[in-house]
């Protein structure tokens, strides 16, 4: 089924007024698919992982920063 030349243009202004919702919905999706389609090792993943356990310890700072404000 083809798209209408209306929703073509909904879409586009959705992707305008939501620019950082888009960028953040693309990110995601793009690492989703590296991980899934193009990583070839296990060193790619364990990589990823150690990345993902860097940014869960500055989250966990974050959360700790704002609770002591309280």
């Amino acid at each position: 089924m083809a798209t209408t030349e209306a929703q073509k243009r909904a879409t586009q202004r959705y992707r305008e007024r939501n620019r950082e919702k888009t960028k953040i919905q693309s990110a995601y999706s793009s690492a989703k698919t590296y991980i899934n389609k193009y990583t070839k090792n296990e060193a790619q993943l364990d990589e990823l992982q150690e990345l993902i356990k860097k940014r869960r310890e500055e989250l966990q700072e974050q959360v700790g920063d704002n609770s002591s404000t309280d």
